[in-house]
């Protein structure tokens, strides 16, 4: 067995101690713990504590792959959090992570392929703030080719689980419904 796949077994299973063990086994999450996070986004409370409900909200039979984008989605932030008149931010963190992402992976021996459609997934996660789209329909060729890119469906799938983690915090299953459609649409087109 691989390293990667016990991990991924622990974070399918979920029973009690789960999250420690698998910090013990990637010590770079041991930095989500106390990393803060602006309450109006995340009232749930630090980085770590948004990672477990974001794992938690993974159904039990979902994509590998998904486990480990959520896992991993957020492992930037800790370098790039800044607290500067009471106003957090995070910025560059889905860069930061998926290179982050990208060393653990390959130390945990994870073949090329998945390894790659997670770290794009991480990359990506943060799409929907820039975008700023109400209506598919707004949707430029440019945002198109994106969303019909066949690694898209876990973006999307991180997309929910990382707003579901967001206690409180409606804009992102707004973006997931958006995006849904959106993905439906190009996908009807091709």
């Amino acid at each position: 067995m691989k390293p990667f796949e016990s991990i991924e077994e622990e974070l399918r299973r979920r029973d009690p101690g789960w999250w420690d063990r698998i910090v013990h086994n990637i010590p770079e999450l041991d930095t989500l713990a106390g990393t803060p996070q602006p309450e109006r986004f995340h009232a749930e409370g630090d980085v770590a504590e948004h990672t477990k409900l974001t794992i938690e909200a993974c159904p039990p039979d979902c994509d590998p792959d998904l486990l480990w984008a959520a896992l991993l989605h957020d492992v930037g932030k800790p370098l790039v959090t800044k607290d500067e008149d009471d106003k957090i931010t995070a910025h560059g963190h889905h860069a930061v992570g998926a290179e982050i992402a990208e060393r653990i992976l390959e130390l945990l021996q994870m073949e090329p392929a998945r390894r790659e459609r997670i770290v794009w997934a991480i990359r990506h996660h943060t799409f929907h703030l820039s975008w700023n789209l109400t209506a598919p329909e707004q949707a430029s060729q440019k945002h198109r080719r994106f969303v019909a890119d066949q690694r898209f469906p876990l973006l999307l799938e991180l997309l929910r689980v990382d707003s579901a983690a967001s206690l409180g915090h409606p804009r992102g299953m707004q973006a997931y419904e958006l995006y849904s459609r959106l993905r439906k649409s190009v996908v009807a087109e091709a």
